[in-house]
């Protein structure tokens, strides 16, 4: 089968073996579609350390094409949705409510630690794969990951409906961010610098900050916000100047790079929360229920790329695989079918 392989700090297309059940527990899908995450991008600027020689990609639908002899919930020609996410069940993190933080996840990340699905096929646990409905098409299944992952940060903050909601940046994540606070009736203003991320983020939401033309404290020096979300990696700081007392800050952005200066006293006076948050926690069927009752979420979507097509998907999202630089940006969530 052809997969994308992750090989030195470069990605190729390349002919593997297709692989094959070898557990009763097991199923082997024909993936459909996947999404490329900011993770990808992370992993192909050295940013984001990943294992050589696997393939990447975890945003993923398929078809079920084969299954293990335990396997009783799901058959052939099943419509499905992969939970990356893989945990062990049995260490401390999973009996503890934490399976996003499990002990062997060093060596059972899809797409990362363990082969992704930027291939034709994928093999997997059947407890980890969820129904497909029907009326959902392949590529917006390939959001229930990350607005997953979304759900999960939100659940952990203090979010009530009336809530006043900044989210900065206006990537795919931030829209996610954006939409999923929408639907639960929050007052949502978005933020970014890249001018194509604001024209798309101004199809969805009457709010839209952009920072190339003013400083995020200046546009927000006369008003306050109960949740404040950074997607960035990089503005918490200039986020403990805008978030109200009792709110939440919400870090979801990785730069490794980026350190911050923080005063705990101003917490602590002002009953402020700093929650960081990675990954999903039992939140992928909220995730496919909110898909399918908010339509508006497929608008994330702006390109699809056939796998070998994928040096051009790369470069929608401004990633130039031959010198690994980022430049200017084309696309929100790009989805690549096999």
């Amino acid at each position: 089968m052809k997969a994308l392989i992750f090989d030195n700090q470069a990605l190729n297309l390349k002919e593997v073996p297709k692989p094959d059940i070898l557990e009763e527990d097991e199923v082997l899908i024909k993936v459909k579609a996947t999404g490329i995450c900011g993770t990808d991008i992370h992993i192909l600027r050295g940013k984001y350390q990943a294992k050589s020689g696997i393939i990447l990609g975890h945003e993923s639908s398929g078809i079920v094409e084969k299954v293990g002899s335990k396997v009783s919930h799901f058959k052939q020609g099943d419509r499905v949705i992969l939970d990356p996410t893989y945990h062990c069940g049995t260490c401390f993190y999973c009996r503890n409510d934490r399976p996003n933080y499990c002990a062997e996840k060093n060596h059972t990340e899809t797409g990362v630690s363990h082969d992704g699905t930027f291939a034709e096929y994928h093999l997997v646990k059947a407890s980890f794969l969820h129904a497909l409905p029907d009326h959902l098409s392949f590529e917006e299944a390939t959001l229930a990951e990350p607005l997953a992952c979304v759900l999960n940060a939100l659940r952990q903050t203090r979010i009530k409906p009336q809530f006043r909601v900044l989210v900065v940046g206006a990537g795919p994540i931030g829209l996610l961010f954006g939409l999923a606070t929408q639907s639960m009736g929050c007052q949502v203003t978005l933020g970014d610098v890249s001018r194509y991320r604001l024209v798309q983020a101004k199809q969805l939401f009457d709010e839209v900050q952009d920072y190339q033309e003013k400083d995020l404290v200046s546009l927000n020096l006369n008003r306050r916000f109960d949740l404040v979300v950074d997607t960035s990696g990089k503005a918490i700081e200039d986020l403990l100047k805008v978030v109200d007392r009792g709110g939440d800050v919400l870090a979801i952005g990785l730069d490794y790079s980026f350190e911050a200066k923080i005063k705990p006293s101003y917490l602590t006076d002002n009953g402020i929360r700093i929650i960081g948050s990675i990954d999903s926690n039992c939140t992928f069927d909220p995730a496919i229920t909110l898909l399918e009752r908010n339509k508006k979420f497929k608008k994330i979507i702006t390109h699809t790329f056939s796998l070998e097509e994928y040096k051009m998907a790369f470069q929608v999202l401004g990633l130039d695989l031959e010198t690994g630089q980022r430049g200017e940006i084309f696309g929100n969530k790009v989805v690549i079918l096999p």
